[in-house]
């Protein structure tokens, strides 16, 4: 069992709280910065922190206020006009350790390149209004196109400030939801950038991404086998019995529940659900190595599906079960990871917003247009918006949503295009186990489907323990970005 010693750290919270949030852990990890490796001192000596002054309103000129975004530098490898490799900062808190390894690092050195790292406003440090930056009125300058106009100024202030790379062409690099900042943003400012490599990039705002869900059931199901989705999807069906025959309770007791659970509400239901699918989303998502473990531990609790998942469970929840606290498994306690004003030490609420308004991406298995019964259709669209509107205000409506998702699309086009004609200065990746694959452009020559791996796996150095597959793939990424620089 030492594996769950693992799986519960997923679900880890203090237990001095007043309750216990079994949600807070997967929904932060989910939002994480892509780890590489460990870097040692010795490799993060060269990476200095730096800050850049940027407009809070690029497109405001009467609104002169500025504030402080934070970025890495590693000047290590540069030579006067060497290429500028820009690994552009997701929904996350930047470490330098992008800057030390990895195969964005690697290129730096053969090609006697200047590396950055910068952190997305509303992330990390870099707050536009300080500790108030999450407050609903401050959170209005939180756009897509205010962090490219950030990156705009950001590459021509370093052009502009140094001879040395006055000439220099600039490569962007992202992963995720920053893969598609960097591909957007190469089609905007084609006069800045030379190229840009998308690791795992949705590319097509969707407010009901039940896409996702489903291709977490497919990836357990191609990395394991049947026998594994297929106990995963009767779990999640007697879970269902459970609630619909108003016998849940004695499960939440099991599981340190806490006693104001209304099994009978429609929102403290999927949020059950939800949160219980954001554990096997992340295991899928960043940990798809653990598959196999985690499928071996489900089958070997015993002959029985049902009972077996209702094991899983207690050994998935047993910190809680610990605790001091009860564990709340309502909606209140995921719109808590969403409501917090001032809450510096997580991103989850400035992502949600930007979810709320520009991209939808809410990984629903509640949908007309679903094939997957793994996880029991119990989340529908109507609890990510009812989300929405309670972490931001009334205004925050499905309409405004649809909105900025139609935007998002109309400007940027979705994953359905010809790269003759657009994003031909672009290289896509993907794993074939990633949920957010569905979402990315995954034909032609210059797009990548990697068999095996899942989520950002490709960012890390070429690596004797990787597939010919992906090696092959970081060598054609490294010749892609060569032949613009």
């Amino acid at each position: 069992m030492k594996w769950f010693n693992w799986a519960v750290q997923i679900c880890w919270m203090p237990s001095f709280l007043a309750t216990f949030n079994p949600y807070k852990r997967n929904v932060e990890l989910l939002n994480h910065e892509p780890v590489i490796k460990i870097c040692s001192k010795n490799e993060l000596a060269s990476v200095e922190e730096l800050w850049l002054d940027q407009k809070v309103d690029h497109f405001d000129k009467h609104n002169n206020k500025t504030w402080k975004m934070r970025y890495y530098s590693n000047a290590k490898y540069f030579k006067p006009q060497g290429p500028i490799y820009i690994f552009v900062g997701g929904e996350w808190r930047i470490s330098p350790g992008l800057l030390s390894t990895g195969l964005t690092h690697d290129m730096a050195v053969e090609n006697s390149g200047m590396l950055f790292y910068t952190e997305h406003r509303y992330y990390g440090l870099s707050l536009p209004f300080g500790n108030e930056s999450y407050r609903p009125n401050n959170l209005k300058k939180l756009s897509l196109h205010q962090s490219f106009a950030d990156l705009a100024h950001f590459i021509r202030h370093q052009k502009s400030n140094s001879p040395e790379m006055e000439d220099s062409k600039v490569i962007l690099v992202g992963g995720s939801y920053s893969g598609s900042l960097v591909a957007w943003m190469t089609q905007l400012y084609p006069d800045l950038i030379a190229a840009s490599w998308a690791s795992s990039a949705p590319l097509l705002a969707k407010a009901d991404f039940f896409e996702y869900m489903e291709m977490v059931g497919k990836s357990i199901n191609l990395s394991y086998g049947h026998n594994c989705s297929l106990r995963i999807e009767r779990g999640f069906k007697f879970l269902v019995k459970l609630f619909d025959g108003d016998e849940i309770q004695e499960l939440l007791y099991n599981l340190n529940g806490c006693k104001g659970y209304r099994s009978k509400n429609p929102l403290d239901r999927a949020a059950f659900f939800n949160g219980l699918g954001n554990y096997f989303a992340l295991v899928v998502q960043s940990y798809s190595a653990y598959i196999p473990r985690l499928c071996e531990t489900l089958m070997n609790l015993g002959s029985d599906d049902e009972l077996a998942f209702i094991e899983f469970l207690i050994l998935l929840y047993s910190e809680g079960r610990r605790s001091i606290a009860c564990q709340d498994f309502g909606y209140s306690s995921m719109l808590e990871l969403f409501s917090g004003d001032s809450d510096e030490s997580s991103e989850t609420r400035a992502w949600f917003y930007q979810t709320c308004n520009e991209f939808g991406w809410y990984t629903t298995t509640k949908s007309y247009s679903s094939a997957s019964q793994t996880f029991a259709n119990q989340v529908p669209l109507g609890y990510f918006n009812q989300l929405c509107q309670d972490a931001f205000g009334a205004e925050q409506t499905a309409q405004q949503l649809a909105q900025g998702v139609e935007q998002t699309n109309s400007q940027f086009g979705g994953y359905g295009f010809n790269q003759s004609e657009r994003y031909a200065q672009v290289i896509f990746t993907h794993g074939e186990l990633d949920p957010w694959s569905a979402l990315g452009h995954r034909k032609g020559d210059q797009a990548i489907v990697l068999t095996g791996y899942s989520h950002v796996e490709d960012l890390a150095s070429i690596q004797v323990t990787d597939s010919v597959e992906m090696n092959l793939a970081k060598l054609r990424v490294m010749s892609f970005l060569r032949r613009h620089i």
